[in-house]
């Protein structure tokens, strides 16, 4: 948009001129910090995923070098050199020798090893995919509990509004001698429990921004969204959510575990069979023979291993390895079982908090205003004592928090169940 300035206009023109461009120059404030956003930092600067994405690329490197032969073994020298001359002429069988040998392993040892290590390439991955889940759940219990902390501070704002101004009631009604020193007294230390319990929930406040801080930084100490919103109304039924829990991530590296010990038990039963090499060397000779030259020597051998003696070798290594394979199998379905009852208890906890919010926000505006309105009218007219007051005050403060808390309480267990059995990768 084109300015035009004229010069006529004098000091205001400019000072309109100048704060403009200050306008223009300022960047835009930066936007509340969301749950979601808090949760993909997270997972960007993990430390342990970036360490198991490593461990699956280097075992994706270790089964390319698994599937390949040994490395050619080369040979060099003389052979049958005479000690009394060192002449390679002198004898007939004096020759320079060059030769190679290949081992080939035995059976299908070069592949199930290239399997093994795949298979713990896919461990890593497993491992990988459910720290991204753990990492989310840690950072909305964080949330969730900053969440929490700071609506019990605002509760506890709005209570010391209501009770100074009963104080200053208090005050007024003892010095026009028309009030009870007990009263002015209750309404006084109701003002310091308040405070009180201000300091604790910023204690336990900072606790909960310095757990969220492991996971997103310097970020947690910035601007938040106002909350994490609300959690879902109803849920999945808990059959569907047992049937999704063969899919996480816990499970799925047991599995692949189980298949590296299989693998391994396969590789031990391969080593009954022998390995062989190929040796193969041509020696060149020097000198004559009969007054002709003499010939070159060409060698091929075959070795090859005898596994004869295997009850303190292979049958010791295969009875090792499924073993291995029993134990991991075993590990597997003690994870599933713990898992399953972990799923069936946040389920049933989710529901109850859930029936307990409800309650809560069906009665607790009817009663507390009337509670309260109640034992104001009973103190103006002196059937009541202040002491009431303060004590219903109290009470609706009380059941206020601890809604507060059930939805905290409630959100947390649905984060439970979505790591466990959600549809998250």
């Amino acid at each position: 948009m084109p300015l035009f300035f004229d010069r006529g206009a004098g000091s205001t023109a400019l000072t309109i001129l100048m704060l403009w461009f200050a306008c223009a120059a300022t960047p835009a404030a930066a936007e509340p910090l969301t749950l979601d956003a808090a949760q993909r930092i997270a997972m960007e600067r993990d430390a342990g995923r970036e360490a198991m994405e490593s461990e699956s690329s280097a075992m994706q490197d270790m089964a390319v070098f698994a599937g390949q032969l040994p490395d050619l073994e080369a040979r060099v020298g003389a052979v049958n050199v005479p000690t009394d001359s060192f002449s390679l002429d002198a004898v007939d069988m004096t020759m320079l020798e060059v030769g190679v040998m290949q081992r080939f392993p035995a059976g299908h040892t070069r592949e199930l090893s290239r399997s093994g290590y795949e298979s713990r390439a896919l461990v890593s991955d497993a491992d990988a995919r459910n720290r991204d889940r753990r990492v989310r759940l840690e950072v909305e219990r964080s949330w969730r509990e900053l969440d929490y902390f700071d609506q019990s501070l605002a509760l506890l704002a709005d209570e010391a509004r209501w009770v100074a101004a009963l104080v200053n009631g208090a005050e007024a009604a003892y010095t026009a001698g028309e009030g009870a020193q007990t009263d002015l007294l209750d309404a006084r230390l109701m003002v310091l429990e308040i405070e009180e319990r201000q300091i604790d929930i910023e204690r336990e406040r900072d606790m909960a921004r310095a757990d969220l801080a492991r996971w997103i930084g310097d970020a947690a100490f910035g601007a938040r969204a106002a909350a994490a919103g609300p959690s879902p109304a109803s849920l999945p039924p808990l059959e569907t959510m047992l049937e999704r829990l063969d899919r996480h991530p816990m499970l799925q590296s047991l599995d692949h575990a189980r298949d590296v010990a299989t693998n391994e038990a396969d590789l031990a039963a391969e080593r009954y069979k022998p390995s062989f090499g190929v040796d193969v060397s041509y020696g060149f000779r020097q000198g004559s023979m009969n007054g002709e030259a003499r010939p070159d020597l060409l060698t091929a051998m075959l070795t090859f291993d005898v596994p004869l003696f295997t009850s303190n070798r292979q049958d010791r290594e295969t009875g090792a390895a499924r073993s291995q394979a029993r134990a991991a199998q075993a590990r597997r379905t003690d994870l599933a079982r713990e898992l399953e009852a972990s799923l069936r208890a946040q389920y049933s906890r989710a529901l109850r908090l859930g029936s307990i919010v409800d309650l809560y926000e069906s009665r607790i505006q009817r009663i507390a205003g009337v509670s309260v309105e109640a034992a104001l009218a009973s103190y103006r007219t002196s059937a009541g004592s202040l002491s009431d007051v303060v004590s219903t005050e109290r009470r609706v403060l009380d059941v206020r928090d601890r809604l507060t808390k059930a939805r905290k309480d409630r959100a947390v267990a649905l984060a439970e169940i979505n790591y466990l059995a959600g549809d998250l990768p």
